[in-house]
């Protein structure tokens, strides 16, 4: 990625939009974590992937860059209870028993995995997520580390990160985690409003909250990474305002600010969430302008979409210099690279290939001790896939696309290739979202808050659905 230009970077303060401009782009699109979106993976036939193959691709990426080090995602899926705007792979669940069962299948899988060789690769990005990791007792935390570790040894520095809840993480846990090695501390707070709080069915107080962060700064975490979402019911400006406010006296290292995605289609339980309670899209956007502006004010970097990080942090030192990078974690610092991801519904990359586990428990617990792997479907990558993914990353990462890059990375002329979108984009640069020239495409501040809708523009499978007269409102969630 070309790097930014500080100076011509987009600092918005508050947004003042208009609300026919507002109400045209709060539309459906990806959040492209990954592109193409897993929802889109069987939508090309003659790149689906024979689950059956993964095995041998893992020894292929094994043979073939054994110098190049691995991100590693391992997914816990328990959680206590369930909070009603979670869109996470979630098993509710208090039994001992049942964790047991699951870490033994984690095991057989790491067991397979050793077996291709890829094992031999060190591993950069170590992150587990969830549901809630901490469901697990501290020896159990401590019996899945060993178990990863002991076949995959991480760099020196490497980033070991885990998501917790801190209604549910207790000291010792903190302890046990710091001691192995964990480095990064992810907890969503929501908002400290305790009317959106019960709303939700996640009630968390603030003085919980900063004892778990405390905590882990004195056992030497470096990073902490909190969740906010606005959107949610009951929320206003006032209240979000305040919520801001308190976390910037926590001072996190980042901060994620998610717009709520309400997707009761794919997520059942979120049905139950009062819709009419719900702040309209004018009241999110001054929410969601008035935290850039706090946080812009305390020195935090805007990063794009909906991420923030202190100057000093990895990520904004990787926004300043083009290496910024996006992959299922979110938001990192490890462009390139392959990830292998363990557990029930967890998506990994490997030598070109997305791979997903099952998503049901019962049966990944089957497939990873019946055939040490529980992979049930894929998509092989093709030329224009690696394309349009860069182009789209180039956008989400870099607010930017330099077309002299792209046309010497991938061998085309940018106006031949995408002359189609470059029309499609006529629209959205009368609108102010962004500025086209012989050189880049670059986003201007409204653009940075509605850079989905112009990443969508790339994406040939929005096209195809938008073709067969599908906007996309069923299967993604509104980008505003």
């Amino acid at each position: 990625m070309s790097p930014r230009d500080p100076e011509a970077d987009a600092r918005p303060g508050r947004l003042e939009v208009p609300k026919e401009l507002l109400e045209r782009y709060a539309t459906s699109a990806p959040r492209y974590t990954s592109y193409p979106t897993a929802v889109d993976w069987e939508k090309d036939p003659g790149k689906a992937f024979d689950p059956e193959d993964y095995p041998a691709r893992l020894a292929a990426a094994a043979d073939a860059r054994p110098d190049e080090a691995l991100s590693l995602y391992t997914h816990v899926p328990y959680c206590a209870e369930l909070c009603l705007f979670c869109g996470c792979n979630v098993q509710i669940s208090r039994s001992d028993e049942r964790r047991e069962r699951y870490l033994g299948a984690v095991e057989a899988e790491l067991a397979r995995l050793e077996e291709t060789g890829i094992g031999r690769r060190k591993v950069q990005q170590f992150h587990w997520g969830g549901g809630t990791p901490t469901s697990l007792s501290p020896s159990q935390l401590e019996r899945l580390f060993r178990s990863i570790t002991s076949r995959f040894d991480l760099v020196d520095g490497a980033e070991v990160s885990i998501e917790v809840d801190p209604r549910v993480t207790t000291h010792e846990q903190i302890g046990v985690l710091a001691d192995l090695g964990f480095n990064r501390i992810s907890m969503g707070i929501q908002d400290f409003d305790l009317e959106v709080q019960k709303a939700i069915k996640r009630v968390q107080s603030e003085e919980l909250t900063r004892g778990v962060i405390d905590r882990a700064r004195e056992k030497g975490m470096g990073s902490v990474n909190v969740d906010l979402i606005y959107g949610l019911p009951h929320q206003s400006r006032a209240g979000f305002a305040d919520t801001v406010e308190r976390v910037l006296d926590i001072r996190p290292e980042r901060v994620a600010l998610f717009h709520y995605a309400h997707v009761p289609w794919m997520k059942g339980h979120q049905a139950a969430m009062d819709v009419d309670a719900m702040p309209g899209a004018a009241e999110k956007l001054d929410i969601f302008s008035d935290a850039i502006a706090a946080f812009d004010a305390a020195g935090y970097v805007y990063l794009g979409l909906d991420h923030f990080a202190l100057p000093d942090d990895e990520l904004s030192l990787a926004a300043k210099d083009g290496t910024l990078h996006r992959n299922f974690m979110g938001y990192t610092t490890q462009r390139g690279r392959e990830m292998i991801s363990l557990g029930v519904s967890s998506i990994g990359e490997i030598d070109g290939v997305y791979v997903q586990n099952i998503a049901n428990e019962p049966e990944y617990v089957t497939l990873a001790n019946e055939r040490g792997f529980a992979t049930y479907r894929g998509h092989d990558m093709s030329a224009e896939d690696e394309l349009r993914r860069d182009v789209i990353l180039e956008l989400m990462c870099n607010g930017r696309i330099g077309r002299p890059a792209i046309e010497a990375r991938h061998g085309i002329d940018f106006g031949e290739t995408f002359a189609l979108e470059l029309e499609e984009l006529e629209p959205l640069v009368a609108d102010g979202l962004l500025t086209v020239s012989s050189e880049e495409l670059r986003l201007t501040a409204i653009g940075q808050i509605l850079m989905r809708n112009v990443a969508a523009v790339f994406d040939r499978y929005m096209r195809e659905r938008k073709a067969r007269g599908q906007s996309g409102s069923g299967t993604f969630s509104k980008t505003l």
